[in-house]
């Protein structure tokens, strides 16, 4: 089964693609330039940096060593760091270096004396800074995280809540089954980026509440799909035998007809992986996503979303490239998927 779904060029495209993000993601801390937790490190000096552009910084003496679940949890113990002055390029030759003290909001200066040469550092902006200085390609491997994340989870419980839903109606019918029916159509006719918002708007903002507003609303097509096939299977000869035998209802829908629709259930999961980055992403971009400093793709969206009139563009597109490629290859591992099972019938 598995071997013939990878011989699908569309599955397996999309699988490289998603398998190239959770890559991105398990890293995370360990190859993003600011290993600060969240990457919320932010220097006035470097805002609004061209990406491959490079900056000198010193940094001070570290609050305290790296945890070894630094690279899963950011490193809270980096120092003050002080930004060599690129306004200011005779103050090396002066053996000072001048720079910003956010705290103190002064223009200091600091003897290159009294600082161990090897403390000179440099980092490279791979795709530029936004405006608070932070690193926008760290955010972006930070921002996989919560996204690939929220989209797992959410998907699982909407499958958790569909199948449960529809496996009892349509295995027991009647006013069992028109009572959920009637909840499978309410939900059905509200749009699904509206029960989201409505869940936001009640749970509030933050990574749990996203996740349960994305499962909560996105459940509907799981229920409907595996009603209609366990009506279907309900009256099959491998069902009422184990009726006959004596098996309880919870044993046959949960051993003997939920087996049956694994392929019906592998393409929801996928598509609802899809959907729920998406819908994620949109809750982000209204301001009800996760909560700032945590980086969110559709964050990072609304907050550069003015660059996209003036030359720095870039900063609101690369997060919707990443939105983009991430959900059409989810799509296109379920488009696979199909033609696998269709080939095989």
């Amino acid at each position: 089964m598995l071997k013939k779904i990878f011989k699908q060029p569309l599955f397996l495209t999309g699988f490289s693609v998603c398998a190239f993000f959770f890559v991105l993601g398990l890293l995370g801390y360990s190859i993003a330039p600011d290993s600060s937790v969240d990457s919320n490190q932010i220097m006035p000096e470097w805002s609004s940096l061209s990406p491959g552009e490079t900056v000198k910084f010193v940094q001070k003496q570290r609050v305290k060593e790296k945890s070894v679940f630094f690279w899963l949890l950011g490193d809270d113990g980096l120092g003050e760091m002080i930004s060599i002055s690129q306004t200011h390029p005779m103050s090396l030759k002066n053996k000072n270096i001048t720079f910003f003290n956010e705290k103190r909001g002064l223009q200091m200066t600091v003897s290159l004396d009294s600082i161990d040469g090897n403390s000179i550092k440099t980092r490279n902006f791979i795709l530029g800074s936004d405006r608070f200085g932070r690193d926008i390609f760290s955010r972006l491997v930070i921002g996989t995280r919560v996204s690939l994340s929220i989209g797992f989870f959410a998907m699982a419980l909407s499958l958790i809540i569909g199948v449960s839903i529809g496996l009892v109606a349509g295995y027991f019918g009647g006013k069992i089954d028109l009572v959920l029916t009637w909840l499978i159509t309410v939900f059905w006719s509200v749009p699904t980026l509206l029960i989201a918002l409505g869940l936001s708007f009640f749970l509030g903002k933050g990574y749990f509440q996203v996740l349960l507003a994305t499962g909560l609303s996105s459940w509907v097509e799981v229920a409907r799909v595996v009603r209609g096939q366990t009506m279907q299977l309900r009256n099959r000869e491998f069902v009422l035998s184990s009726k006959i035998t004596g098996f309880s209802s919870f044993h046959i829908m949960f051993k003997h007809i939920l087996p049956n629709l694994k392929g019906s259930l592998t393409v929801l999961a996928t598509t609802n992986f899809a959907a729920a980055i998406l819908l994620e992403a949109g809750l982000g971009f209204l301001g009800l996503g996760v909560a700032p400093p945590t980086p969110s793709w559709g964050i990072m969206v609304k907050e550069n979303l003015g660059y996209l009139v003036i030359d720095k563009a870039y900063l609101a597109i690369i997060p919707g490239l990443a939105i983009m490629l991430l959900v059409m290859a989810f799509n296109l591992m379920s488009m696979g998927i199909k033609d696998s099972e269709e080939h095989q019938s």
